[in-house]
């Protein structure tokens, strides 16, 4: 008797002597192709939430995929066939799963790029005399390409793993002794792949999404008017009941009527401003988000200010090509108004919190800075300055991810070592709204002297020498770094300090024409002069504390920040001030001849947002965790159209 033979016979033999129950089975899924000879092992996945830790059971194939097994099982056919009554002796399985062969891959289509996938049937879990403790991981492959990512337990794994974070909860399984139709039936292994093609044919950036090419306006800018905000009814006569705090703040209370035609769900976030709550709008029968303004006479005057920016952003892109956030519909409430809009999801500053500040892929970098220069040149060019960008105000439309093994330090814009993470979640599609426009300003009305959150904040709007369309493309440089790093880039507030770490990052003073030009504009509001001396920033002070001057020197130039982001170790970071690898990195070389265009002091000399979407990075091909994440969606994207089309 062969090796093989034997082998299956035992097997057979240990599966009749086990006993059964319905927990040894588990519910088909998506894994990498077998064919892959250093996948030997197969990761399933149990029901997963986020409040309870995820277990992974661990099967080794009956028929690994070597390169000599044809070969062993045709010879083996030939001088002798099984004993199948000896094989069946303990009865038949529950399903008997025939796995073909597969030609050996051609060399011009190899599969390492990106794995395909196939189904598996279920698994059986280890003898009842090796069961694990609920708490224990179970082993890990040697090369993961899709694998599931476990909560820290006693027991460390190998290495991290991944995990489809909104997978839905697994199909019930089927009790033991249940019909089954598809008990003793042969199943084909069945392949999926993309439209298009092989990987080299489908291109890296095409898979983030298209996003359309901003050109300039063709038609002449339409400015609206003040907007006409209707008065909401609920329906029902009005009670005395409270509804506003004493900051006039609308109380919410979920379930409660916002107007006939809106009944609130919960509340979303809080600001200054007033509350944003999920509704349901019944008439549309659409779950919104609506922006409650405080019942306060200068933030309703702002909202009027705001209703005529979004109207004027609709007015001049009905199909919303440029990704601006539209206005649905106004009406006042008690005094509030309420302003309507589409629900989106997070914002990518509490997706980066999420994900523990860990930084975004290059490729979604690029997209994320496509997609912002874009809304940013179009809300230019019709007159409008944003003036308060920032990752709070970019909502993703989806923010659903997947987990990727990261293993690596963390990149920081400070010396100071960085933070480990083993683990990255990786959005599924990149696509972003901009929102807030209640600061947006026409840049032919009045400018207040301070605007933009202070991280993100130009010089000329602390040197009080003015601002205008630059200082939007400024915050945009700030964004990016931080996308790169995961932290803000000038962490403070102080103005002194904040020019400071400016001259350190970007490793150059401040123009002297600049300078002059604080000097003769120097007044009792605006004491920016007293920041220079001789025409260099006097920094510091001898009222500067060590705290502040150790905060400042352990910044690190714009281009040793771009560097540590491609360092494999820590012990590189000792290096990070002598070594410029991107050099021989045209993405990183062409991201960082971006970033020196968009950090120039003098905002006449910066570049534009439509001047920033024709610059070669753009151009960059990259495939990272990003791309990989894109096809996996667009694969599930392809499987779930082909499951429709079988029903």
């Amino acid at each position: 008797m062969s090796a093989l033979t034997a082998a299956r016979l035992t097997q057979a033999h240990e599966l009749g002597e086990r006993k059964f129950d319905p927990e040894d089975f588990r519910p088909p899924l998506l894994l990498p192709d077998p064919s892959d000879p250093s996948l030997h092992q197969q990761t399933l996945p149990a029901s997963t939430s986020e409040s309870s830790v995820s277990l992974r059971t661990t099967i080794q194939s009956p028929h690994p995929y070597h390169g000599s097994d044809r070969q062993l099982r045709s010879s083996q056919n030939k001088t002798r066939l099984p004993d199948w009554n000896e094989f069946y002796k303990n009865g038949l399985p529950q399903e008997i799963i025939v796995i073909e062969d597969t030609p050996e891959p051609c060399p011009d289509h190899p599969t390492d790029e990106t794995p395909s996938y196939h189904t598996i049937a279920p698994s059986i879990k280890p003898p009842a005399t090796k069961k694990r403790k609920f708490e224990e991981p179970l082993a890990q492959p040697e090369n993961p390409v899709a694998q599931l990512h476990i909560e820290k337990s006693e027991v460390r794994t190998a290495e991290p793993q991944l995990l489809d974070a909104r997978l839905p909860e697994p199909k019930p399984t089927p009790q033991l002794g249940s019909p089954d139709p598809r008990v003793n039936q042969k199943r084909k292994r069945t392949r999926y792949q993309l439209a298009g093609g092989d990987n080299h044919s489908t291109d890296a950036k095409s898979l983030l999404g298209t996003y359309a090419e901003y050109t300039g306006l063709t038609k002449d800018v339409k400015i609206a008017k003040d907007v006409p905000i209707r008065i909401g009814h609920t329906g029902s006569r009005a009670d005395n009941k409270k509804i506003d705090d004493d900051d006039g703040h609308y109380i919410v209370v979920p379930d409660a009527d916002l107007t006939s035609q809106y009944k609130i769900r919960k509340l979303l976030g809080q600001g200054t401003f007033g509350k944003v709550v999920q509704a349901l709008d019944t008439k549309a029968n659409q779950v919104v988000a609506v922006k409650i303004i405080r019942s306060v006479q200068k933030y309703r005057d702002a909202a009027k200010i705001e209703l005529r920016v979004l109207q004027t952003l609709r007015q001049n892109d009905a199909d919303n090509k440029y990704k601006c956030i539209h206005l649905r519909d106004c009406f006042d409430f008690r005094g509030h108004t309420c302003l309507v809009m589409n629900l989106l999801d997070s914002s990518i500053f509490d997706y980066l919190k999420a994900n523990g500040f860990v930084p975004f892929p290059n490729s979604h970098i690029q997209s994320f800075a496509k997609q912002l220069l874009t809304s940013v040149a179009f809300v230019h060019d019709l007159g409008l300055i944003h003036t308060d960008l920032k990752p709070e105000n970019i909502l993703l439309c989806d923010a659903t991810y997947q987990t990727f093994t990261y293993n690596r330090t963390i990149p920081s814009s400070r010396t100071t070592p960085g933070r480990q993470a083993e683990h990255r979640r990786v959005l599924l599609n990149p696509e972003i709204r901009l929102i807030d426009f209640g600061s947006a300003t026409f840049s032919h009305e009045y400018h207040s002297s301070v605007v933009s959150t202070r991280h993100y904040r130009a010089p000329e709007i602390i040197l009080g020498l003015g601002w205008s369309f630059g200082c939007d493309i400024w915050s945009i440089g700030c964004i990016l770094v931080e996308f790169f790093t995961g932290d803000a880039l000038f962490q403070t507030h102080d103005n002194l300090e904040h020019l400071a770490l400016m001259e350190a990052v970007f490793d150059q003073r401040i123009d002297t024409e600049l300078v002059r030009k604080v000097n003769r504009s120097s007044s009792r509001s605006n004491n920016a002069a007293s920041y220079f001396k001789r025409f260099k920033l006097a920094y510091p002070t001898p009222e500067t504390n060590r705290a502040s001057r150790r905060f400042v020197k352990t910044m690190k130039r714009l281009e040793v920040c771009l560097n540590i982001t491609i360092l494999p170790s820590r012990q590189a970071l000792t290096q990070a001030q002598d070594i410029i690898p991107y050099k021989n990195n045209s993405f990183l070389k062409n991201f960082l001849d971006l970033l020196q265009k968009i950090f120039v002091y003098d905002p006449a000399r910066r570049i534009t947002a439509k001047e920033a979407l024709r610059h070669p990075w753009f151009q960059e091909p990259v495939r990272d965790d990003g791309t990989e994440a894109a096809r996996i969606r667009l694969e599930r994207a392809q499987m779930g159209q082909g499951s429709q089309t079988r029903l």
